[in-house]
């Protein structure tokens, strides 16, 4: 009792950041479909400082190996690795909306490699997921 009692705070304070993600990537894709890209990268800014202690400009050009190394070192759980692989790509989209094909295209290797790492992480098939990963491996590979 008093075990579980000591770690609810710390199971209050992921869900809240996961939920806090899920905001950030739908708030990204309200910004971008309005026509907006640059208001979704300043907010996606703040969230990768926040979350990984880089900002944007850092980590678009950052090698994706050294990237997913850093995510790797943080033994993310299959759900938030879902939501940075989300929020990657959603950064990738809204570079290409402001044709910044290079930063555009770090961000999509990026995503792919997060959902390759969610797919070893979570055993779960997604169909889903699958096209997603296929749609950025065209992207990435062309």
């Amino acid at each position: 009792m008093i075990y579980s009692f000591l770690f609810m705070p710390r199971e209050d304070y992921l869900q809240k950041y996961l939920e806090k993600l899920s905001r950030v990537i739908a708030a990204m894709f309200g910004f971008r479909d309005k026509g907006f890209p640059e208001d979704a990268l300043r907010l996606v800014d703040g969230t990768y400082k926040e979350l990984l202690d880089l900002d944007l400009d850092e980590l678009a050009i950052m090698p994706v190996d050294k990237f997913i190394a850093i995510i790797k070192k943080e033994s993310y759980s299959a759900t938030h690795l879902e939501l940075l692989a989300q929020l990657t790509h959603e950064t990738a989209i809204s570079y290409t909306s402001q044709n910044k094909s290079d930063f555009a295209t770090g961000f999509y290797a990026k995503s792919l490699q997060l959902y390759y790492l969610l797919n070893q992480k979570d055993k779960t098939f997604s169909f889903e997921r699958e096209q997603i990963m296929k749609q950025l491996s065209v992207i990435v590979n062309n």
